[in-house]
């Protein structure tokens, strides 16, 4: 019991540097305030019918072949990685027009179907080339090349299809008065802390081999002895190297594994050398949002700051990380407020001319190397990237 008591007291602190090498990694931020107001906008009847007027189905991001790094111990006892290149399972377009198709002639209407090209019912159904043409600009939207789907989208494609709309009830919309932009440094990030003993239960601190010139003296000793100790788990600590922690802070925690898989994602050599710096916020008193939503019967009122912002020249990527399929409605309106609010700051930023553009994400560790791949070419700054958390809120 003393010895856990003093585990919660001895604590490893992440704090911003204000000397040395890395502190060139702080950046500057953009924020607006406003104020806001609900406004319940009933939705429109059923409308009876299979609508894909818009010409293309919501798919998320995705990379065909995958990096998996794993270790294993040799007969000796000695541990060494290992990277496996997996080949997802894939779908080719025609094939799952086929299929689409073959569903329309068994399948008994009693609603219209609209296509960009017109309507079509039982009588008369839409010809294949109008539905690989929707799955074709699905494919384009979100950047897909390679003229395969993995079975993630391929499933999207075939639940879209079969889907009658219905009507939603009333919906909440925010409706905002905004001021000027706020500038935010990176400098002004506050300490943030976890007790050592929480180390032993899914926390991490990422350092590189500089650690004892970037940490107080009484710091060091406390992460030489978490280094040292081979009772806690592999994942416990992970040395970076220097070159991919372009960070401004001395050392970066995290409390779960989700946010520990992205931090190892970032410091990857494959994508850090596209990163011109990043930080990982802080739980409160950065970088807030505020957010509405309904609690049963009861509106809430809350805020959240975003987990990551990651700068590439003059864009700022802004990552919320969530655990794989978490769709709360909580998350929903966390969702839906914030990517309101990053068009609204991106608007304003254009109107006062300041050369800088965000881009809002909820990311989840299914979508983390679509996400790094979507980055390195570019795809997410053309607005194709959309994670599979993001598929989830957003339907």
């Amino acid at each position: 019991m003393v010895d856990e008591i003093l585990e919660i007291e001895v604590r490893l602190t992440s704090e911003v540097l204000t000397s040395g090498e890395r502190k060139k990694y702080n950046f500057d931020l953009y924020t607006i305030d406003y104020e806001k107001q609900e406004k319940a906008v009933k939705a429109k009847k059923d409308t009876a019918i299979f609508d894909y007027s818009k010409g293309f189905i919501n798919l998320v991001a995705q990379v065909e072949r995958i990096e998996r790094e794993t270790e294993y111990e040799d007969l000796v006892g000695v541990i060494k990685p290992k990277t496996t290149i997996i080949q997802k399972e894939v779908f080719d377009v025609d094939e799952i027009v086929a299929k689409i198709v073959e569903t329309f002639k068994t399948r008994d209407f009693e609603a219209k179907i609209r296509f960009p090209k017109g309507e079509y019912q039982k009588e008369n159904l839409p010809p294949a080339d109008e539905i690989k043409e929707i799955i074709v600009n699905s494919m384009k939207k979100v950047g897909i090349k390679s003229g395969v789907l993995i079975e993630d989208n391929a499933n999207r494609i075939f639940k879209a299809f079969q889907t009658l709309f219905r009507a939603r009830g009333s919906t909440i919309v925010l409706e905002r008065i905004v001021n000027k932009p706020k500038l935010i440094s990176t400098k002004g990030l506050e300490k943030e802390s976890v007790a050592v003993g929480a180390i032993k239960h899914g926390s991490t601190i990422f350092y590189t081999e500089n650690f004892k010139d970037e940490c107080n003296n009484g710091m060091v000793d406390i992460l030489q002895d978490i280094i040292d100790d081979e009772s806690l788990p592999r994942s416990a600590s992970k040395e970076v190297n220097p070159y991919c922690f372009k960070t401004p802070v001395n050392v970066v925690l995290t409390k779960l594994e989700p946010e520990r898989k992205f931090v190892e994602t970032l410091v990857n050599a494959h994508l850090c050398e596209k990163l011109d710096s990043w930080i990982k916020s802080r739980d409160m008193g950065f970088y807030s949002i505020e957010y509405s939503w309904r609690k049963g019967e009861h509106p809430t009122q809350g805020s959240f700051n975003p987990d990551f912002f990651l700068k590439v020249g003059k864009n700022i990527i802004v990552v919320e990380i969530k655990s794989d399929g978490d769709d709360s409605e909580e998350n929903k309106a966390k969702h839906r407020w914030a990517k309101k609010h990053f068009e609204d700051l991106n608007k304003e930023l254009k109107k006062a001319k300041i050369d800088q553009k965000y881009f809002f994400h909820f990311v989840s560790p299914k979508s983390y190397s679509e996400f790094a791949e979507y980055l390195i070419d570019g795809r997410l700054f053309k607005g194709e990237f959309r994670s599979s958390i993001e598929d989830l809120l957003e339907n």
